[in-house]
């Protein structure tokens, strides 16, 4: 039932949007949207909704070249915290993103061309609002463009 619910609403965003849905199953299902320069990518395990990931980044984003990292975990009550990330360089982000997350684990990544990648977890959206609220945010702090049309929710 909740592969069909997360099937339905990431059809429904790529019509309402007019992008390509490319859909994946090999050990994991994963759900790919492309707009211009940005791809964001929901991969998941269907017996496991915890172990989702949501990826947004620059098309070119080289992860074998990651050169600042910032990792923030969500406390997980009877599991050991992820090692934070050594923050002893400026932060190329705002700290309000961190506050906006703390319910998720996530990890930013920018390699040495200065693209950007930011993948939240766990993320098992059960409406669009849910989608929504977390997509659009970070690719307007990022990229200064929302990923998907504000006028969906509506």
């Amino acid at each position: 039932m909740e592969l069909e619910r997360i099937n339905n609403l990431w059809k429904f965003l790529s019509i309402k949007n007019n992008l390509k849905l490319d859909c994946s199953k090999d050990k994991e299902v994963a759900y790919q949207l492309t707009k211009g320069n940005l791809v964001l990518k929901h991969i998941f395990n269907p017996q496991l909704l915890q172990q989702s990931k949501l990826l947004i980044g620059d098309k070119n984003f080289q992860e074998k070249f990651c050169q600042h990292a910032y990792v923030s975990s969500k406390k997980r009550f009877g599991f050991k915290e992820k090692p934070a990330s050594l923050t002893s360089q400026k932060i190329f982000f705002p700290k309000e993103l961190l506050l906006k997350y703390r319910k998720f684990d996530l990890e930013i990544c920018k390699d040495y061309q200065g693209h950007i990648q930011v993948s939240i977890g766990p993320f098992f959206p059960k409406n669009i609002y849910e989608i929504l609220n977390q997509v659009n945010p970070i690719a307007r702090t990022f990229w200064v463009k929302n990923f998907f049309a504000e006028g969906i929710r509506n």
